[in-house]
């Protein structure tokens, strides 16, 4: 069973970072690669580290997940309809990391962070590396969903009316985001109706024309965006995560970074030869 802060816990956890230290923020998976610890003890250095990264990749999840959302709407065409409903997929996926991780817990493979002391003056997380399912599901991503939808009761209370859809799996299945992804991803008799579906129902001029799974992936992760945004600014997460890329309040970055009008590169690369 994954447990996760109360809402105070977390807003605890979430507190803003002071300036950046070097060697502070880190890669997560390096990082646990090299510990050797099953708990880490807040005003440890393994602790801090462990805290600054994950509020980084936190940021670093919402700003993913916007921009993926952000280039799905750019792939609303027949022949690119699976990748669209991939990469919404993978938005939802980085949302609802960026949720866990604002509450204590983070997911890597078969990597679990999460909660043995949420007190505000005695947090422990506990480091588990070898995790279960708790419905029994094989694969790694299958292993998160299942995880988040077991852990959603903790904050289920203080999501707002409007995304109350988020706390329930889609269509009553834990692993349903991933089962549709899956069928327009590897199998091209799915990936074909896909595209077919697109064609005969959308309209270009009108976002909700669209039908079949890929609508419904579509709603699940705007959803899940709103719900991680809100999260974000209702339990004060700020750091420094796109140094290099992008300065200022997260609002101001995600849109300078977010809506950048992508190279036109079409002439310069092989497609033309592809037509032949």
């Amino acid at each position: 069973m994954i447990r996760l802060f109360d809402i105070s816990q977390a807003r605890h956890f979430c507190q803003p970072l002071a300036a950046p230290a070097p060697g502070v923020g880190q890669s997560l998976a390096e990082f646990h690669d090299k510990l050797r610890k099953s708990r880490l003890l807040a005003g440890s250095s393994d602790f801090h580290i462990h805290r600054v990264s994950l509020l980084n990749a936190i940021e670093r999840w919402i700003l993913f997940g916007v921009a993926d959302y952000r280039r799905a709407l750019d792939m609303l065409i027949p022949s690119n309809a699976p990748w669209a409903h991939v990469t919404l997929y993978y938005s939802s996926f980085f949302a609802a990391n960026a949720i866990l991780g604002m509450f204590g817990a983070w997911i890597h493979i078969r990597r679990l962070v999460d909660v043995e002391n949420g007190d505000i003056n005695n947090q422990i997380l506990r480091v588990t590396n070898k995790i279960k399912s708790p419905n029994g599901y094989p694969g790694s991503h299958q292993v998160f969903w299942d995880l988040f939808y077991e852990g959603y009761s903790t904050f289920s209370p203080w999501i707002p009316k409007d995304l109350q859809s988020t706390t329930a799996p889609v269509n009553s299945n834990r692993v349903w985001q991933i089962d549709a992804r899956n069928e327009v991803n590897y199998d091209m008799f799915r990936a074909h109706e896909g595209a077919l579906s697109l064609k005969q129902h959308f309209r270009p001029n009108r976002l909700r024309s669209l039908r079949g799974s890929l609508a419904q992936q579509l709603e699940v992760t705007e959803a899940m965006l709103k719900l991680a945004i809100y999260f974000a600014n209702y339990l004060g997460v700020s750091s420094q995560p796109y140094e290099g890329l992008e300065a200022g309040a997260r609002p101001i970055a995600l849109r300078r970074l977010v809506t950048k009008v992508p190279p036109s590169l079409a002439t310069q690369s092989v497609l033309q030869d592809l037509f032949q």
